[in-house]
């Protein structure tokens, strides 16, 4: 098809679309008078109408606005569409048929009046061809059926504001061109969507619905943040009768990630998802009485003196040997429960083989509930009229073996015996205390697990330990897609955290993604120097070098940054992040450029902006910025390996400059 008939063809499937969004006007109008009138004859006849016209009534006011919603969701992406409409074409011969059909690809699916379908939702089965194959044969699954061919073409397209701008025929999944056109985009306030440029590996990621429990690791810029929401765009779009967006929850790191992220689903034609904090999480499984310190206060403690007491206690906390240790306790403590016969008033014997014979008939794993089920097992084997007595008197010598008054109090007396340090204010509990906590609270009280939730994503998964994912798929026994980077962890460099991690998350596969999209080419091969991941692959995106600037005083940084402030705020860049490694030094940077317009990004931020943005790299994690500057880095850190600076030369797309205290080598220079 030439580039005229494309035009036609626009034209045409433009003009049904504007012709729906007419006919859609006319309804939702209709609509609002309708039920204005109706609402009018209530009020006015109240006192005639009997309390079944009433509620009669009430029914059909409650239809004309629900069905004026459902409209109004129609004609907001039939307005999208008006714009861009689609943005490829696969041309496909079905097996024994000689006809090529061709099926345009777009956001959201859409039908003629006759019910010919113009465009499909790119979540659709067919579909499936753009993103899986190149030129050749080819087949889609729809309906438990596989649907063999051959696909003849594949064409791209850039449509604005109604119009073809850009057209290519390829080969594979997104032309080149089509994707550095991509990437070479400056940033928004917003997550931006993928679905046209949306890679083969990462398709088959999102389109997994049989897997309980998908582990993405992911690189820095690879995507994984993007194919976790485009996979619950499509498990929402392939299971609508059994799965909404209410069921859904997202775990986020921070409200800025939480607004930068928000936009996403709606966009695909979904509403938007709650997110929670890991705290706010689970703040209403732990003792009322307890309230949890700030998670984000505490980090930044860590992050910033790394080898104060209070951070060796904080990584010991996370490690796979206190989680043991967590084990063996549980462990002893329901060892108390057997160690010897049960004698109730010198005439009833309940040998420890009685005991270990009723356990292996219990359903419940928790010690207080546990002692309750062991007594009522065993009493059965009394006499009707003695049974009552004989349960409370187990039961009561069980709860007296276990010698557990509560699971806070017994987690304060294991960190006493351990001669662990853990915060002693009363009421009061470390971050990194909660889950630990609620482990043995798990095991000694028990929490009912919460069936409501029916998906969770998990974002920045190296931000947990093993320990957090133990509690929380127990806690929440639903499916999950869980996404991060190990090596975005400031806190430690376990080299094993995805083994750790598929040992207490059943039913699991992981997904590696090595190819930055993100950054330019210069950039990552910077980057690399940092981290211990050898498969990082930058894309063949090429733009300026890293530069590195090396100064001997804080006046020579404050001069050289005051330039790259001014050249970005006259270039197309729409966001400079300049990245610290304290806040001590961001209160330096700010007084530097008092005089130009700066936004402090911390705990109490809750919305990316435009502009120059001043934060640290544990806020900045998870986000991107045109250009970054990273102010206070020393020169023996240049050659050594960092999660830190990984993370935060990675938050670049365009341009990356380094600050580099000088020990009275260099003055400036690239790399």
């Amino acid at each position: 098809m030439s580039i005229t008939k494309e035009n036609t063809y626009l034209t045409e499937v433009t003009e049904k679309i504007k012709a729906k969004m007419k006919q859609i006007d006319g309804t939702v109008d209709a609509n609002e008078q309708a039920y204005k009138n109706l609402k009018k004859y209530t009020v006015d006849y109240k006192n005639e109408l009997d309390k079944y016209e009433v509620y009669n009534h009430q029914q059909n006011l409650s239809f004309i606005d629900n069905r004026n919603s459902f409209e109004t969701s129609i004609r907001k992406k039939l307005a999208y569409l008006k714009e861009t409409p689609y943005f490829s074409r696969i041309d496909f011969q079905f097996d024994n048929e000689d006809e090529i059909e061709k099926f345009y690809i777009g956001r959201y699916g859409f039908a003629d009046d006759l019910g010919q379908q113009l465009i499909y939702d790119w979540r659709a089965p067919i579909s499936s061809l753009y993103y899986d194959f190149s030129l050749g044969d080819a087949y889609y699954e729809s309906l438990g059926m596989k649907f063999h061919g051959y696909v003849k073409g594949k064409r791209q397209f850039e449509i604005e504001k109604g119009k073809l701008k850009f057209v290519v025929d390829t080969d594979d999944t997104v032309n080149d061109d089509f994707l550095m056109n991509e990437l070479s985009k400056n940033t928004s306030n917003e997550m931006k969507t993928i679905i046209h440029t949306i890679q083969k590996e990462q398709n088959e990621a999102i389109r997994d619905v049989k897997t309980k429990n998908l582990i993405i690791q992911g690189v820095a810029g690879s995507g994984k943040t993007s194919i976790a929401l485009h996979r619950i765009a499509y498990l929402l779009y392939q299971k609508r009768d059994e799965l909404q967006a209410s069921d859904i929850l997202i775990l986020s790191p921070n409200d800025v990630f939480s607004s930068y992220i928000s936009t996403v689903l709606p966009e695909l034609g979904e509403d938007e998802l709650n997110q929670l904090e890991i705290t706010q999480l689970v703040q209403p499984m732990i003792d009322e009485k307890l309230t949890v310190t700030d998670r984000q206060d505490e980090i930044n403690r860590i992050v910033e003196k790394p080898k104060s007491k209070e951070a060796q206690t904080y990584l010991y906390k996370r490690s796979e040997i206190f989680f043991l240790s967590l084990k063996n306790h549980i462990q002893q403590l329901s060892n108390r429960l057997f160690f010897e016969d049960i004698v109730v008033d010198h005439q009833y014997t309940f040998s420890k083989k009685d005991l270990e014979k009723a356990n292996n008939t219990l359903t419940e794993s928790a010690l207080f509930p546990k002692t309750k089920q062991l007594a009522r097992q065993l009493s059965k084997n009394v006499s009707e009229i003695e049974q009552s007595h004989v349960r409370e008197a187990i039961e009561k010598e069980l709860r007296d073996r276990l010698q557990v008054t509560t699971s806070w109090t017994e987690y304060v007396n294991f960190l006493t015996a351990e001669r662990i340090s853990f915060n002693q204010h009363k009421n009061k509990i470390d971050y990194a205390d909660l889950f630990p906590y609620l482990y043995l609270k798990m095991n000694i009280e028990g929490i009912l697990p919460n069936h409501q939730i029916k998906h969770l994503v998990i974002d920045e998964m190296q931000d947990y330990s093993p320990l957090h994912f133990y509690v929380l798929d127990r806690l929440f026994p639903c499916q999950k897609t869980i996404c991060g980077d190990v090596n975005h962890d400031l806190l430690t460099t376990e080299i094993n955290f995805l083994e750790q991690l598929q040992t207490v998350i059943p039913n699991n596969r992981v997904i590696k993604f090595n190819t930055s999209y993100r950054s330019s080419y210069e950039i990552i091969e910077f980057a690399k120097r940092f981290t211990t991941n050898k498969a990082l692959t930058p894309i063949e995106r090429h733009n300026k070098e890293v530069q590195l600037i090396y100064v001997d005083h804080l006046r020579e940084k404050q001069e050289q940054l005051t330039k790259i402030v001014e050249s970005f705020e006259t270039s197309a860049h729409r966001t400079c992040g300049i990245i610290c490694q304290t806040w001590d030094e961001v209160a330096k940077i700010e007084k530097s450029l008092s005089s130009y317009e700066v936004t402090r990004f911390g705990k109490q931020s809750t919305a990316m902006t435009e502009g120059i943005i001043i934060t640290t790299s544990q806020f900045a994690k998870g986000l991107e910025f045109d250009q970054v500057i990273l102010t206070d880095i020393r020169k023996e850190q240049l050659e050594a390996k960092s999660n830190l600076l990984y993370t935060s030369c990675s938050r670049a797309l365009h341009e990356l400059t380094l600050f580099i205290s000088n020990d009275g080598g260099k003055t400036d220079g690239n790399i």
